[in-house]
């Protein structure tokens, strides 16, 4: 898959998790703001107004002023139906995208400790991440420490993210894990730690 098209998937994924957040929210709590929406998924006001728009547009949900001046969001047949669709969409991509990227991870991993590695330092803070933590001990690996991308999360799987590759220790080789930074990552890299082997897994090789 050429890179700008797992980015693209990537993206509609995570917007489709976006809607289907927004429906879950408003069928159980009609006095969602979004405000309070946007805190909760972590994602901009602004963004969150997009969304909230959208979905009144589609006619997924409706939008009441009460006496009050207060204004409340109901959710419609039409959502509850997108609602059930999405879940169903969400649940099937999520498990296929992490039995493909756990298998790639392991497989990759376990190139790294053929070749005399054993202690991993991983290039990227996200999903692909969190699952190679979560599956070394398969591959019979270390995870050293994890660098983040700009805004990253601060503890993956109770490893702390860095900021800089010289703050993760006993790292004996790098591991590519991001998706949206992967060329930058693997490039600094490449350039800054040329002697630190880096292991791409088939997934992102396009990317780079």
């Amino acid at each position: 898959m050429r890179s700008g098209a797992l980015i693209a998937k990537k993206k509609h994924e995570s917007e489709q998790e976006i809607y289907l957040r927004l429906l879950e929210h408003v069928a159980v709590d009609c006095e969602i703001s979004q405000a309070r929406f946007a805190e909760q998924v972590g994602i901009a006001k602004g963004l969150a107004n997009a969304y909230f728009n959208r979905c009144l547009s589609k006619g997924w949900i409706k939008l009441r002023q009460t006496p009050r001046k207060r204004y409340l969001y109901y959710i419609t047949p039409v959502g509850l139906s997108e609602k059930v669709q999405l879940t169903a969409k969400f649940l099937t991509s999520s498990y296929q995208f992490y039995r493909d990227a756990r298998a790639d991870l392991v497989t990759t991993m376990t190139v790294a400790r053929d070749s005399g590695h054993r202690s991993l330092g991983v290039l990227g803070a996200g999903e692909l991440a969190e699952i190679a933590v979560i599956t070394s001990a398969e591959a019979r690996v270390r995870i050293a420490g994890i660098l983040g991308e700009p805004g990253a999360r601060k503890k993956i799987s109770g490893k702390a993210v860095k900021s800089s590759w010289a703050e993760i220790c006993k790292a004996d080789a790098a591991l590519l894990t991001s998706v949206e930074h992967a060329r930058k990552m693997h490039g600094d890299m490449r350039r800054d730690y040329p002697h630190v082997e880096v292991y791409v897994p088939r997934q992102l090789a396009p990317l780079l």
